[in-house]
């Protein structure tokens, strides 16, 4: 009885390397690195479900979020990865000469990864990612002038973006002290993605 129960918990994504490598990377832009962070912030938030697979991270100063739709088979409730095991999972990915599929399998809260001759296994994070569709401005605004971070917004030149010829990321602004929309083009990944205003005074 025992066993058949935790079968019956089993959640398994299968998915192109590449696609997730991209994935997963871009999401990481937005995540926590701080001396200080927070466990539910120092992760990327990865999910699927209906066909899409989400990646999502913020730092509260940025966000970055990416839906691969119609790329994976299975279903994944959101896992919190944590940085250092991320960054395991994506050297697994590089060490493969040829492009292969990435089996992600959650049993509770552990994710065993499987690629071509190599698995992991991490421990997820406890951190639940909040809900962010919403923040998403649907419209621009004329503004006479913002600040923001610099670095922060040089960052998302890390987001993985399309191979076309003289592809570029373009922002739109909200209004005064409301996100900054920053645009990124990729050929199987819809990005959104947030740049939080400075205050001057």
């Amino acid at each position: 009885m025992d066993t058949m129960t935790k079968e019956s918990t089993l959640q398994t994504l299968t998915a192109k390397s590449a696609d997730i490598a991209d994935l997963l990377t871009g999401a990481s832009v937005a995540a926590d690195k701080g001396k200080a962070a927070i466990d539910s912030l120092a992760a990327v938030y990865l999910s699927a479900t209906g066909g899409t697979i989400t990646a999502a991270a913020s730092d509260r100063y940025r966000l970055v979020a990416g839906e691969l739709a119609g790329e994976g088979e299975g279903e994944l409730a959101p896992c919190a990865i944590r940085l250092g095991d991320l960054k395991n999972i994506l050297a697994a990915i590089k060490s493969e000469k040829y492009q292969r599929e990435i089996t992600f399998t959650r049993a509770g809260d552990s994710l065993s990864v499987a690629i071509g001759g190599t698995s992991l296994t991490v421990q997820l994070g406890t951190g639940v990612f909040p809900p962010y569709k919403h923040l998403i401005p649907e419209e621009s605004a004329a503004v006479a002038g913002i600040s923001f971070n610099p670095t922060y917004m040089a960052d998302f030149a890390k987001v993985p973006c399309s191979n076309m010829a003289g592809a570029m990321i373009s922002v739109s602004f909200t209004g005064e002290r409301k996100p900054i929309k920053v645009s990124i083009p990729h050929d199987s990944i819809k990005w959104a993605a947030l740049l939080m205003p400075m205050r001057t005074a």
